[in-house]
This record gives structure tokens, C-alpha cells and sequence, in this order.
């Protein structure tokens, strides 16, 4: 009997500690900056902006700044654990069944890349009555200078002004479902410069606890902290390193789905 008792007991902490793995693995898996990354898991392409072809050029062109930002993305999903995106397209010649069939994670915004103008346009049309959330890259009319249009407010980028010595950038950070495929995602990550789009990458991988923390996640809203969201953010840049990005404010693009 006592034999048959200890089994029992025995067999019960087996069960109660595989369950509690089992949770906290789940848990560690979609949450954090994992959750930042939730359905991004694949198949997943990079769209980076076409650059000036050199004679000797075999591969499409990439910038440095567009460089570093792919190469901190793919450090995110490592850390986040997740296998990290092994293909990439330059945006002219991304075809329409890669857009359909695919995560995409948009690198710099409509300025450069014509694949984000087209998908925050279609975000917009998607959202009309929250517009204002989807971020707008235009040139300003006084200053000839590219400025972000978000949430009612304009934002520049001081780098313009800052030719010696630290600089400091605005960026965005989008997560939403793929506009041309609602069953995949995409993540824009875009500076007014290309300092901003290499720091919003950045962010993702080292400055990314308040993203988390203020993305939403309440269940009658309809919000989660895996789901879609649009995040303002200010890069400081310096002796050819990104040496912070700092979290300006977040809108949750979950509510507006339910709205």
C-alpha cells in the first residue's frame, strides 16, 4: 500500500513538473521580445531599397545603414529564439506572389522603398478610421526635408542640422497582418534616415522592453501583446554606432482591428 502510494506521489511531481515546464517554455516563447516577432516565424523575406548598380555589381546593391538593420533583425529573432528569415529581395523586383505568399519585414520607408509606400498605403485604406496611426513619410514644404507625419503631430529628424559629432534620428517600428495577405505579417522598420531605420532595428534587439510593455493586451479591447502595433521612436547615433533608441510613444493597431 505505502508502495503504491509513493508511485502515486511520484508520478503526480512528474506530472506537475513537465506541466510547469511545459507553461513556462510557452510563456518564454510568447512573450517578451518574442512576442514582438510573434507570426514572423515564416516564410519570411526581407525588402530592401534597390541602390545604385556599379559596373562591376553582380548582386543587388545594399547600404551599410540597410545592412546593419537586416543584420540586427536577424540578431532579434536569435535572441527571441526564433529561426531567423534567410531570404531577401530588393523591392523592384519582389513580385506579387512574394508579397501574397510571405512575412515580409520592410527595410527604410516610402523615400526609398516603394514596397512600404505601397503597404502603409494599403494599412490606411485598412484602417480608415484610424489613419492617423499608420505613419506618413513626406518632404516638408520649408525645409525640402523629409519629416514622419504620425498620430496628428509632425516629427523631424534633427541629423539634418547635425553634421559634426552626435546625431539623432526618428524612426517607426510597424507590425501588422500583410496587407496583401492577412494570414502573414509584416514589420516595417524605417527612419527618417538611414541612421533611424539601422537604430529601429536596433531597438528591436536591445531596446525592446518598452515596446513590450506598452504595447496592449486586454482581451475586451481585443488587444495582445503578439499582435500588431506602430511605435514612434528616437535614435541616437555616434562615432559609427547606434548608441541608444528610446521608445517616443505606441499605438496598439489591435483595437483598431476590432473598432
Amino acid at each position: 500500500m505505502i508502495e503504491l502510494l509513493i508511485s502515486l506521489l511520484a508520478m503526480s511531481i512528474g506530472y506537475f513538473l513537465k506541466s510547469s515546464l511545459t507553461w513556462y517554455f510557452e510563456r518564454k516563447r510568447t512573450s517578451g521580445q518574442s512576442a514582438l516577432l510573434h507570426g514572423l516565424e515564416g516564410p519570411t523575406k526581407f525588402v530592401f531599397p534597390h541602390r545604385e548598380d556599379t559596373e562591376m555589381s553582380i548582386l543587388p546593391r545594399i547600404s551599410t545603414e540597410d545592412f546593419m538593420a537586416i543584420n540586427n533583425i536577424i540578431s532579434t529573432f536569435i535572441n527571441a529564439k526564433k529561426n531567423p528569415p534567410s531570404k531577401m529581395v530588393d523591392c523592384e523586383n519582389i513580385t506579387k506572389e512574394d508579397k501574397r505568399n510571405n512575412n515580409l519585414i520592410l527595410i527604410c520607408s516610402s523615400k526609398t522603398n516603394d514596397v512600404t509606400a505601397e503597404a502603409l498605403n494599403l494599412l490606411r485604406d485598412n484602417y480608415p478610421r484610424f489613419s492617423e496611426f499608420i505613419p506618413e513619410f513626406r518632404l516638408d514644404e520649408e525645409t525640402g526635408q523629409t519629416v514622419i507625419h504620425w498620430n496628428y503631430g509632425k516629427f523631424v529628424s534633427n541629423s539634418f542640422d547635425q553634421e559634426d559629432g552626435p546625431m539623432d534620428d526618428m524612426a517607426i517600428i510597424l507590425k501588422a497582418n500583410n496587407p496583401w495577405a492577412a494570414q502573414f505579417k509584416i514589420l516595417i522598420v524605417a527612419g527618417i534616415r538611414g541612421i533611424g531605420t539601422w537604430g529601429a532595428a536596433e531597438c528591436l534587439k536591445k531596446w525592446w522592453q518598452p515596446i513590450y510593455d506598452e504595447k496592449g493586451n486586454n482581451k475586451k479591447e481585443g488587444s495582445s501583446k503578439l499582435g500588431s502595433f506602430v511605435a514612434l521612436v528616437n535614435i541616437k547615433y555616434d562615432e559609427y554606432d547606434i548608441k541608444k533608441g528610446k521608445l517616443i510613444d505606441l499605438k496598439d493597431l489591435d483595437i483598431a482591428t476590432v473598432c
